[in-house]
């Protein structure tokens, strides 16, 4: 599904459109594959999760660096009260409330990844404002906001982001910059700084869900939840295999069912992972393409749908596409330091792990009495 930002009553029904569209068309390629996938031998389905496993993680393993861009587009659909209160509080709140919102914002992420030093750098921005859209109507519900413009930088010891915190005419006229250490920083757990490995989840990873679904086979003998046994099938096209396996799980509304999809074609890696349950209604769908560069299959384009409501209806919908993925390079040791985090003369900088604030200025860091509130 385009995600893009929707600027017409016309646009904003044929995207609708295309997501329902293009959840028809990924249902009939689904339906499609059933003729021609068969049921594996049952003792074979050890060593194939094994091997599939195993293609994951090799694949992972062999990104030590990598640097690129990416476009995230979402769409966030609100219906009924949260409507209401995202028409609140995040809209010009003209007029009555709309039943139903669709909120849309795009995203650019430049990203320096070190995976053998374990640090990120990510400098997140936008070029488009963000949109706030009567379904119903098509009207532009305007918005109080500004898109955020970021940039951080994540180590195994610490987190530093920086921000505009003085705006003028939605010009940044000054930046601050915070630096936390991870440990005992309780908001700092899950720093927002994009690492473009996660984009090979699903939730979590492949490789992880595999590797429990082995361990519960191993202790048990089999997978199997309430009469529903786990399901191992392939195809095989010449010397290429594709193989699908289907998980049945429990959750608090019932049985749900995990199917993923992984291509010989793509290195073994998940192309398609989908959440259905009993009646077959889709509850979440992520699909994958990938490019091959220097021997590695990288995400070129992925799309993740989660689908909600009475009618099962489109809740959100993220679409993220690569470019110019650059991989195993030496990246610039200054690229994870205080110099690149667009700081200018004057902004200043707050070091938390050692109590200390700083100025930026002629490109260095000036230690200044902190400013105690």
């Amino acid at each position: 599904m385009n995600a893009r930002i929707i600027d017409s009553v016309t646009t904003i029904f044929a995207a609708i459109l295309c997501a329902s569209c293009g959840l028809v068309e990924a249902e009939e390629q689904l339906n499609q594959t059933l003729g021609r996938f068969h049921p594996v031998d049952i003792n074979e389905i050890p060593r194939i999760l094994n091997v599939l496993r195993d293609a994951a993680q090799d694949n992972y393993k062999q990104i030590k660096t990598w640097e690129g861009e990416v476009t995230s587009e979402l769409i966030y659909i609100y219906e009924g009260e949260p409507a209401e209160k995202v028409f609140r509080s995040s809209t010009d709140n003209v007029g009555e409330p709309p039943r139903a919102i669709m909120n849309s914002a795009e995203t650019i992420i430049k990203f320096c990844l070190d995976a053998e030093k374990e640090r990120i750098y990510a400098h997140n921005y936008a070029d488009k404002p963000i949109k706030y859209i009567d379904l119903d109507t098509g009207r532009d519900l305007g918005t109080k906001g500004v898109p955020a413009e970021t940039r951080a930088v994540l180590t195994k010891e610490y987190y530093v982001k920086s921000r505009a915190d003085r705006m003028r005419d939605g010009v940044v006229t000054r930046r601050q910059a915070v630096k936390e250490n991870l440990k005992g920083c309780s908001g700092c757990q899950t720093p927002a700084v994009f690492d473009p490995r996660e984009s090979f989840n699903a939730g979590q990873p492949v490789c992880r869900m595999l590797h429990h679904v082995l361990e519960h086979i191993e202790e048990n003998d089999e997978w199997k939840v309430d009469g529903h046994s786990l399901k191992v099938e392939e195809h095989k096209n010449g010397s290429v295999i594709d193989h699908r396996i289907t998980i049945p799980g429990k959750m608090a509304d019932g049985i749900v069912f995990t199917t993923m999809l992984f291509s010989g074609d793509k290195g073994l890696n998940i192309t398609l992972f989908e959440a259905t349950n009993v009646e077959g209604t889709i509850l979440q769908r992520v699909t994958w393409d990938y490019l091959l560069v220097q021997g590695i299959y990288l995400p070129k384009e992925t799309t993740h749908e989660n689908y909600m409501g009475e009618n099962n209806g489109l809740s959100f919908s993220k679409k993220m596409v690569f470019e110019d993925s650059q991989i195993n390079h030496s990246i610039p040791a200054e690229t994870f330091t205080y110099k690149n985090l667009g700081l200018q003369d004057g902004d200043r900088f707050i070091d938390r792990t050692v109590d200390k604030q700083y100025i930026f200025r002629d490109n260095e860091l000036v230690e200044v009495e902190p400013q105690h509130q």
